[in-house]
């Protein structure tokens, strides 16, 4: 049956818009817990409806690419996407689509969201946040995070790949808590991997706990050969990205 999209307006079916690439189905932005129809609190974290409809994005005012650590953070992720799904020509920055460029493939105005598996769509809108925030779009980036966040909840259980996207919406949109959460998640299952390390670090610095930062990029860089070496498909997958990763920590930890 066909309804209105809360994001845009647009007539739209099935569990996101077709158009904007809203969520149908209401789900918790500050949790990403599914709620049931007429739900007034989330039965997770406590969230009023209000706070959990799509169309009502929990940003803080200043975004954090106002913070150094965590702009690089985010342009990171950027490229480690873009090694999967969308490769930037070698001519251009890594971080960012040229100016007037054509929607990249993670828009999800350009394909049928309602066509994909949870977690195809889940890191279609993850792909369209982190290109927002490279591009410096606050206004796109408002709009699709908490669309982001929720999809990856109706796309678990995650695995590692997954936890590290959802940890990395949670510092766009200064929720330091939820991402140490996902973080924390990671390093529950393997203590030394970099991407529970990398975003725990990034989740204290955004806090403003800069010592635990330190301490997290520390043990970041101590792991980081012994991990490359273990060849996780993950690490397989960003490996062109992992360099970054280690001069970003180098630079916050104070390191040579």
């Amino acid at each position: 049956m066909a309804e209105t999209c809360p994001a845009c307006g647009a007539q739209a079916s099935g569990r996101f818009c077709n158009q904007c690439g809203a969520a149908l189905d209401a789900a918790c932005a500050g949790c990403g817990n599914p709620l049931p129809a007429g739900a007034r609190f989330c039965n997770q974290c406590g969230a009023t409806a209000a706070s959990a409809a799509p169309a009502a994005p929990r940003l803080p005012a200043a975004l954090p690419w106002a913070m150094a650590g965590v702009a690089i953070a985010a342009l990171l992720l950027v490229l480690l996407l873009r090694e999967r799904s969308d490769p930037a020509p070698a001519a251009q920055p890594p971080f960012a689509p040229a100016p007037g460029a054509a929607a990249p493939a993670g828009d999800p105005a350009s394909v049928d969201l309602a066509s994909m598996t949870p977690r195809e769509a889940a890191d279609r809108l993850f792909n369209r946040v982190m290109t927002a925030v490279a591009a410096g779009d606050t206004a796109q980036a408002h709009r699709f995070q908490p669309m982001a966040v929720g999809a990856y909840a109706r796309a678990r259980p995650l695995d590692t790949d997954g936890r590290y996207h959802l940890a990395a919406l949670h510092l766009v949109g200064g929720e330091y808590v939820s991402a140490r959460a996902q973080a924390d998640s990671i390093l529950a299952a393997s203590p030394t991997h970099l991407f529970g390390l990398f975003a725990a670090a990034q989740a204290a610095d955004g806090s403003g706990d800069r010592q635990a930062a330190v301490g997290l990029y520390r043990r970041f860089l101590a792991a980081f050969d012994a991990e490359v070496a273990r060849g996780l498909p993950e690490y397989r997958e960003h490996s062109q990205g992992l360099p970054a990763m280690r001069e970003q920590a180098r630079l916050a930890a104070g390191s040579p």
